[in-house]
C-alpha cells in the first residue's frame, strides 16, 4: 500500500528561512510545496510562490513514520472501529507522526481473521495508515511477552494464505518466530510484498540463521521477547546484530532497553538497520490508568505499562517523545532521529518518497519551535487538525 493522495497542484506554498533536516546535514533555505508534494528547495530568501510562511529559522523535519503501534489515545487497533482509527490518525499526527501500520495482536483464529479483513477495509479511506503489521500468529509460547497465547498457531501454508486473502495486500510487517516458520516459505510471503520480522522467538543462532538465508531481513523489538546473548549458546541476538543488512527495531522509550545496550546497538548496527518505534498501546497518552489490552488487564503510571505479574505490556510513550528522549540521551543528532524515525522506516517498506526532505517527496513534515516544541504537521501537504479548508501553518507565520 502506498499512500493514495497524490497531488502537485494547487498553489505553491513557500516555507520561508526554515531550518531543514536533510539526511547528512541542518541547511537555512526556502522549502516550497504543492499539492501533496514537496516542489523544491531554494536559498533563503529566494523561494517564490502563491503563499509565503515566514519560519525565522524555525526547523522542519520529515514526519515520523511508526512501524510498530498497538494504538494510543484511548484507541485498539486490534477493538475498534473505523471512526476510531480516524480519531487515531490525527492523534498520531498531532504528535509528529504522519504514516504508521496498525499493529495487530494475535487472537482467536477466527476472529483475528475477521479482524485482519475488517482493518483492512478501514485503511482503505485513512491515507495515514501504512498497512498492517501482524505480530504473530506463527510465535514461540516461550516468548510470548504480553501477546495472548490463545491466538499462537502453528504454521500452514492454508492459515498463511487466508492471512494473506483477509488482508488483501494491506499486509506490510508479520512478525515470526524462525523455528515455527519453515525458512522454505519465507520468500514466498515476502513474494506478497509482506516483510518477515523475526521475533518472539527461542530460536538457536542456527535457526536463525536459516531464516536469513531464506531471506529474513528485519527483527521486531530487538532483545525483547528472545533469548538473552550467551557465550555459548548465542541464539538469535548474535546474527541480528552482527548481520549488516538486518533491519531491527528498538523500543527507545527508556523502559524496554538499557540505555548503555541501546547505545551499543546504534554503534555495531549500520546507521541504515536500524528503525525506531514506539510498540505503544492504547493508554498512550492518556496518564495513569488501567484497560483490556491483548486479552489482560493493564495498568500504566504514565511511564510504564504492565500486567498484573509485571510484565511489560507494550509502551506508553509516543515515537515522537522516544525519537527526542533518545537525542537528549544518546546525544543524536537531528539527522540521525530523523534517520531513525523517518527515512528507515520508509526505506523498511520501500517507499522512496516519503520519510524524507527532498524534491518529489511527500509533504509529511513537522514544524518545530526554537524550543523544539511541535507547532505543526503537514501530512500530505495539509496540516493536521486544521480541516481541509485551515491554514498550512499558523496564522502567526504567514506574511503574504
Amino acid at each position: 500500500m502506498i499512500p493514495r493522495d497524490q497531488c502537485v497542484e494547487g498553489p505553491i506554498r513557500v516555507f520561508r528561512d526554515a531550518e531543514l533536516v536533510l539526511p547528512d546535514r541542518l541547511l537555512v533555505a526556502d522549502l516550497l510545496v504543492q499539492g501533496t508534494q514537496i516542489r523544491s528547495l531554494a536559498p533563503r530568501g529566494e523561494g517564490r510562490g502563491d503563499e509565503i510562511y515566514d519560519l525565522a529559522g524555525h526547523r522542519v523535519a520529515p514526519g515520523f513514520i511508526d512501524l510498530h503501534t498497538h494504538g494510543g489515545w484511548g484507541v485498539d487497533f486490534y477493538t475498534d472501529g473505523e471512526e476510531e482509527y480516524r480519531r487515531a490518525a490525527e492523534m498520531y499526527g498531532r504528535a509528529g507522526v504522519t504514516r504508521l501500520l496498525a499493529t495487530l495482536v494475535p487472537g482467536p483464529w477466527e476472529e483475528m481473521i475477521a479482524r485482519i479483513d475488517e482493518t483492512a477495509r478501514f485503511l482503505e479511506s485513512i491515507p495515514a495508515f501504512l498497512g498492517i503489521h501482524l505480530e504473530g500468529p506463527f510465535l514461540s509460547h516461550e516468548r510470548r511477552g504480553a501477546l495472548p497465547e490463545i491466538g499462537f498457531q502453528e504454521y500452514s501454508d492454508a492459515k498463511m494464505q487466508a492471512i494473506l486473502e483477509a488482508a488483501r495486500g494491506t499486509l506490510r510487517v508479520m512478525t515470526f518466530a524462525p523455528e515455527v516458520v519453515p525458512p522454505s516459505k519465507i520468500a514466498t510471503i515476502q513474494s506478497r510484498g509482506v516483510v518477515m520480522s523475526i521475533g518472539h522467538t527461542v530460536a538457536t543462532k542456527e535457526e536463525t540463521d536459516a531464516a536469513v538465508r531464506g531471506g529474513a531481513r528485519r527483527a521486531t523489538h530487538l532483545c525483547n521477547a528472545m533469548p538473552q546473548l550467551h557465550h555459548r549458546t548465542p541464539g538469535p541476538l548474535l546474527t541480528l546484530l552482527s548481520t549488516d543488512h538486518i533491519r531491527c527495531e528498538v523500543i527507545a522509550d527508556g523502559e524496554h532497553l538499557d540505555e548503555d545496550m541501546l547505545r551499543f546497538i546504534l554503534r555495531v548496527k549500520p546507521p541504515e538497520s536500524v528503525v525506531a518505534v514506539s510498540d505503544s498501546m492504547p493508554l498512550t497518552g492518556m496518564g495513569a490508568a488501567t484497560a483490556n489490552f491483548a486479552g489482560a488487564e493493564v495498568h500504566s503510571d504514565g511511564c510504564r505499562a504492565t500486567q498484573a505479574d509485571g510484565t511489560l505490556a507494550g509502551s506508553v510513550t509516543s515515537l515522537p517523545a522516544a525519537l527526542w528522549r533518545l537525542e537528549r540521551e544518546q546525544g543524536l543528532t537531528p539527522s540521525r532521529i530523523c534517520q531513525l524515525g523517518a527515512s528507515n522506516p520508509a526505506s523498511d517498506l520501500r517507499l522512496p518518497r516519503i520519510g524524507r526532505i527532498g524534491q518529489g517527496c511527500r509533504a509529511d513534515l513537522i514544524v518545530l519551535d526554537s524550543r523544539g516544541d511541535l507547532i505543526a504537521t503537514l501530512r500530505g501537504g495539509s496540516r493536521v487538525g486544521a480541516g481541509p479548508e485551515g491554514p498550512l501553518l499558523p496564522a502567526t507565520l504567514r506574511v503574504d
